[in-house]
């Protein structure tokens, strides 16, 4: 089935009719799946800050992180799952972070996504996400699907690179072809 490079449009899955309703993400899976391959391809999990300067009482909107700004914003914060074969990008799921009605960090949207993700039959080659998910808690998830992970590690991270003692991921040498060390609490990963 050729692919249809029109814009989805999923503003109405994430501010359905009245303000009181969750996002709807099953609409925009309805909207999409038939332009998915689960079998193949990868996941992308990212998040953006949609700055809102003047909002100061608007729901969603909280102080947080904003990359392109490169400062804490006023702002809405959308997490965001997409698949891609690598022509196409198409996004499957999101999540719109509101920790302080649903109680849920960014990490537990993360997880939920996945579990999503699992149920709706994908198996991915990669998940690929940014070093903010990359909680160990996050990388077991991963590991309990016998998915195959991509993320930058903070520099902070303790590997053992040769069986003697845990240090700091940016303490040890990492040659261009990568290293094989072990992950505190994870298990054997191989670094770039």
């Amino acid at each position: 089935m050729p692919i249809n490079r029109q814009p989805i449009r999923i503003t109405r899955c994430i501010y359905p009719a009245t303000s009181t309703q969750p996002p709807d993400t099953e609409a925009l899976w309805n909207e999409v799946h038939p332009f998915v391959k689960k079998e193949t391809g990868f996941l992308i999990l990212d998040d953006s800050t949609l700055d809102k300067p003047y909002s100061r009482e608007l729901t969603l909107v909280y102080r947080q992180w904003s990359g392109k700004q490169h400062k804490v914003v006023n702002g809405l914060n959308l997490i965001s799952l997409v698949w891609t074969d690598g022509d196409a990008t198409i996004p499957i799921d999101f999540r719109i972070y509101d920790i302080d009605n649903d109680g849920k960090t960014k990490n537990d949207h993360f997880k939920e996504m996945l579990d999503v993700a699992r149920i709706r039959g994908f198996s991915p080659r990669f998940v690929m996400f940014d070093s903010w998910y990359g909680s160990i808690g996050n990388l077991k998830r991963l590991r309990e699907f016998q998915w195959h992970w991509l993320t930058r590690l903070k520099k902070n991270r303790l590997v053992n690179p040769d069986w003697s003692y845990n240090r700091q991921i940016h303490e040890i040498e990492i040659p261009s072809s990568g290293r094989v060390v072990h992950l505190k609490e994870y298990g054997m990963i191989k670094v770039f």
